[in-house]
């Protein structure tokens, strides 16, 4: 819209100039006709003059195509300048949108996160107060509890001292295999129902002595020892002596012949004496029984880790309470020393003896698997008295 106004202006301005040039040409016109007989002087003066009115015709028109021009640059300028503002804040308005765009993400992230930690802040309060919940519940019950045992007689005290006395004595039976410390602890449980001086728990010391009859009946072994016996065994048996080849025995042992000392015997002791060096020059032995060949160092080194294993073996047996494999483990130990050990040295001797000796070794099992006393100590304990349930009567 400027541009077209500047243009219309541009029109009337042109229109006026022309419009004046012209009324000025007529006016001269007239100014002529009627002095056609001036002089030669006033003639050249007018001539002058003609010449200045058309010099500042041509001034007029340069002027004003300049300025035509330069308002037309002006206008172009302008109009590229609008242009290139215009592409400039289009630019300006993308980025500015992919900037919020970017913020809006930017901030969507924590606003995620804030929510995420207010809900495990939610979930942590929760369990929290669970938790704070069952601990006082928890808190309650143990102060009733307190209460109660605080209103209980100093009895209760010992028959829990006897019931934890009954549960050791059921360790050191099933678990220790000692039956003698067992023995041991129930009748220091029985002690303490004793000291009690209840005639109502009569019942208790009856299951108790009964208790302690079946667990002293059960004869104790000495495991212990046994398996120290057996660790010295091992240790020792690579002192054994081997048993060796002896070729000579009774039916080749070569017998000397006994000279005389009578000169008349000579002839006799001559024959003696030849058959004594052809002897001795061809030897022929005789064997009556099998020859053991002698081991090589590596038999042999597996010979004694064999003993070993086994005597091992017996011990894991022992603390098994395995009586078979026991006594199979030992009577091949045993087996093996007597084939291929020295039985004429005295080491060797009291090897097997020992053998012998640990393979009478009984191992007893307990036949129980329960005390009779032990829920009637529970109900002491929990309740203070034996929950005994009467008969009824006829």
């Amino acid at each position: 819209m400027d541009k077209k106004k500047l243009d219309d202006n541009a029109v009337d301005a042109h229109t006026e100039l022309n419009a004046e040039a012209e009324a000025n040409n007529a006016a001269v016109a007239v100014k002529i006709e009627p002095k056609s007989a001036d002089t030669p002087s006033k003639q050249t003066h007018r001539q002058s003059s003609t010449s200045d009115t058309n010099a500042k015709r041509a001034g007029v028109s340069w002027g004003f195509l300049f300025n035509l021009i330069f308002i037309l640059l002006l206008t172009f300028a302008t109009c590229g300048g609008g242009y290139y503002l215009y592409l400039e804040l289009a630019v300006q308005k993308d980025r500015s949108q992919a900037l919020s765009l970017e913020l809006k993400q930017a901030l969507n992230e924590p606003a995620k996160q804030i929510s995420r930690l207010e809900q495990q802040q939610q979930q942590l309060a929760s369990r929290t107060n669970s938790g704070i919940d069952k601990l006082t519940n928890n808190q309650l019950q143990l102060s009733d509890r307190v209460a109660k045992l605080a209103q209980r007689n100093p009895n209760h005290w010992m028959a829990e001292e006897a019931k934890y006395l009954v549960r050791m004595a059921g360790n050191k039976l099933w678990l220790e295999k000692d039956p003698s410390t067992a023995a041991s602890l129930l009748k220091a449980a029985d002690d303490r129902i004793e000291s009690m001086k209840d005639p109502s728990l009569t019942p208790l010391r009856k299951a108790l002595a009964s208790d302690i009859a079946w667990v002293s009946a059960i004869k104790s072994t000495d495991i212990a020892g046994t398996v120290l016996t057996l660790d010295n065994m091992i240790e020792h048996l690579n002192l054994l002596p081997l048993n060796r080849v002896d070729v000579t025995n009774a039916a080749n042992r070569p017998t000397k012949p006994e000279m005389t000392e009578s000169i008349d015997d000579w002839q006799e002791n001559l024959t003696k004496s030849w058959k004594a060096f052809m002897d001795d020059f061809v030897v022929i032995r005789k064997r009556t029984t099998d020859i053991t060949p002698i081991l090589t160092p590596d038999q042999q080194w597996y010979l004694v880790e064999n003993i070993r294993n086994k005597l091992l073996q017996s011990q894991l047996a022992l603390y098994r309470q395995d009586q078979v494999n026991y006594r199979q483990s030992l009577t091949l130990a045993r087996k093996w020393i007597y084939q291929y050990f020295d039985l004429s040295q005295a080491q060797t001797k009291k090897t097997l003896a020992a053998l012998d000796a640990l393979s009478t070794l009984e191992i007893q099992t307990p036949s129980i698997n329960h005390f009779q006393s032990t829920p009637m100590l529970q109900q002491l304990a929990t309740h203070g008295n034996l929950m005994v349930t009467e008969e009824d009567p006829l």
